[in-house]
């Protein structure tokens, strides 16, 4: 919780005459995300300026705003003015921070940060009141929009942090002030933004740099730059993987008629079972990032499986679903990059089923100059399935790898369609839902993959409830 006053302070104005009386209880930068107590957070943007929202958010219940510019329609005094929104707000979350007694504990990496965000907030919810990163929100404006949830009940904070750039992990922590971090791995996730492995390395290591001496430090051990990770390290370290030398060492296995996973976790001699339902991939090593972060910060193992065993994944992110067909849906249609395409078309060969297997892949964006390449590994890696299908302005190079790796012509269809175009995606959405509709047999096993823009999603709820795929929404 915080006041208005803070705001003020933040912004670095004089407060209003009775500012201290008036009581925040988070805030955003999406006026839909509005309600009582609420602050919106008004940042221009290159698509919408949010200062053309204040109406909106006061509208939907907000108690104050964050802006560059007032709408005189409004009480001017719950209007806070700045020239920087963005430094604004972050100073603001840097003082919420500031006053908790919180446990936070960072959480980055290239691939599956959100399921392993949700995981050790499961795991330390057994042992006290949580905050955590909702849904995928780990951006300048979502940490912070995070931190203004802090509230004095909160024992723990999981915060999850992305970067497209080296030296945004390091500013987020800089108002964060993490106690622990956790590295889920490296790998060529937006390689195209960084240019480099060399500076993915680099922009994930500032969590490990930030850390203060003591902090603990939770790493995969199956990750290739796990060595050069641990010797960042300034407190003890806790290692999970699949292999025998981690010290939480984890292990999966699908649960019948594609139920969701047995994940099995093992350290010191003893060993404990948790089920996922609904879900597939790679749950088993969020899992053990989840409970090596529950040891290291001290809580008892039978509290972590607890929390564990009642973990709820975030939507689109290797969930199971059986349609209405009989086949079976693994939607992981949430975001994508070459390392996570390649896991789940692993997973997806996995799955036991009488059926085919068939990929439907969209575009993987922000690989720039490596785009092509990964695309075509990815559809090298496909070959073998039953059936390609392949979307956007990318499909061209799964299409070709698919082919150099020997699978036949008629066993691939391509949508080309321009990402940038929500009427060519639509139209292309609907075509391959009918295709899927018209084609999917009982006991199939049918993969979405793509990036988030490409719109899977819809995808995949048009798919689950036999409705036609809906249009883009725009964004407020």
């Amino acid at each position: 919780m915080f006041t208005l006053a803070d705001v003020y302070r933040a912004a670095g104005a004089p407060a209003s005459p009775g500012a201290e009386a008036v009581t925040l209880v988070g805030a955003h930068y999406d006026s839909r995300r509005m309600g009582a107590g609420r602050l919106f957070v008004a940042m221009p943007g290159a698509r919408v300026d949010g200062n053309d929202f204040i109406a909106d958010a006061f509208r939907r219940g907000a108690t104050a705003a964050l802006c560059s510019r007032q709408d005189p329609a409004h009480a001017l005094d719950r209007q806070v003015v700045t020239g920087d929104a963005l430094a604004a707000f972050q100073r603001l979350a840097g003082a919420i921070r500031a006053r908790s007694k919180a446990t936070v504990v960072g959480v980055t990496g290239s691939n599956g940060k959100t399921t392993a965000k949700q995981a050790i907030a499961a795991a330390l919810g057994a042992d006290g009141p949580v905050l955590a990163t909702e849904r995928s929100e780990n951006t300048d404006v979502g940490v912070p929009a995070t931190l203004a949830g802090l509230r004095a009940e909160h024992r723990y904070a999981v915060l999850e942090m992305g970067a497209q750039t080296v030296g945004e992990i390091a500013a987020y922590c800089a108002f964060a002030r993490p106690h622990a971090g956790v590295v889920t791995n490296i790998s060529g996730a937006h390689l195209g933004l960084f240019k480099s492995m060399e500076a993915v390395l680099e922009a994930k290591s500032e969590l490990l740099r930030a850390l203060p001496d003591g902090g603990p430090l939770i790493l995969n051990m199956d990750d290739a730059h796990y060595p050069g990770l641990r010797a960042l390290a300034r407190g003890p370290v806790t290692t999970f993987g699949r292999g025998e030398a981690a010290q939480i060492r984890v292990e999966a296995h699908l649960l019948p008629g594609a139920a969701g996973t047995a994940v099995g976790l093992h350290a010191g001699g003893a060993s404990w079972r948790c089920e996922a339902p609904g879900l597939a991939g790679p749950v088993d090593l969020a899992f053990g990032a989840a409970f090596a972060t529950a040891r290291a910060l001290g809580i008892p193992d039978a509290h972590a499986v607890a929390g564990l065993r009642a973990f709820q994944p975030a939507p689109h992110r290797m969930s199971l679903r059986r349609l209405g067909s009989g086949a079976v849906l693994l939607d992981d249609s949430y975001n994508a990059n070459a390392a996570s395409a390649l896991e789940a078309l692993a997973t997806l060969r996995r799955i036991p089923a009488a059926g085919r297997k068939i990929a439907v892949l969209g575009d993987m964006f922000e690989l720039g100059p490596f785009g092509p390449a990964a695309h075509h590994a990815v559809g090298r890696a496909a070959a073998g399935l039953a059936s390609l299908v392949c979307v956007g302005a990318l499909s061209v190079h799964y299409q070709a790898g698919a082919l150099a790796a020997g699978m036949a012509p008629e066993q691939i269809e391509a949508f080309e369609a321009d990402p940038a175009s929500d009427a060519a995606l639509t139209a292309a959405r609907a075509r391959v839902l009918e295709r899927l509709r018209a084609g999917l047999r009982p006991d199939d096993v049918v993969l979405l993959k793509a990036s988030n823009g490409m719109g899977f999603g819809l995808l995949a709820e048009a798919l689950a409830a036999d409705a036609p795929a809906p249009g883009s929404g725009g964004v407020g």
